[in-house]
């Protein structure tokens, strides 16, 4: 006998997060992946989560925090490695 498991429904035109169910068989619009974002080990549930045919996409205020403080990091990397080849890598430290 098959065991019913969870699966995360999504309307099948606008893609929205319909809920989340417990069934035999998966249909069409449904999928085994919930509507989180892993991120630094940490889960996070998405606003409005939409199915985009591969993964749950949406906003969370906390990660959207997270996301932009990952995006300076990267271009304080860049600037700096710019800097140093401008300047040869010598700098003074104040």
């Amino acid at each position: 006998m098959e065991e019913s498991k969870i699966y995360y429904a999504f309307d099948p035109v606008t893609k929205e997060f319909a809920g989340e169910v417990m069934l035999k068989n998966k249909t069409e619009n449904m999928t085994e992946s919930p509507p989180v974002r892993e991120f630094n080990g940490k889960t996070y549930h998405l606003d409005n989560p939409v199915w985009d045919g591969e993964k749950w996409v949406g906003k969370n205020k906390e990660l959207d925090v997270l996301d932009a403080i990952k995006d300076l990091s990267i271009q304080v990397a860049q600037n700096t490695a710019v800097l140093e080849t401008v300047t040869g890598g010598d700098h003074e430290n104040v």
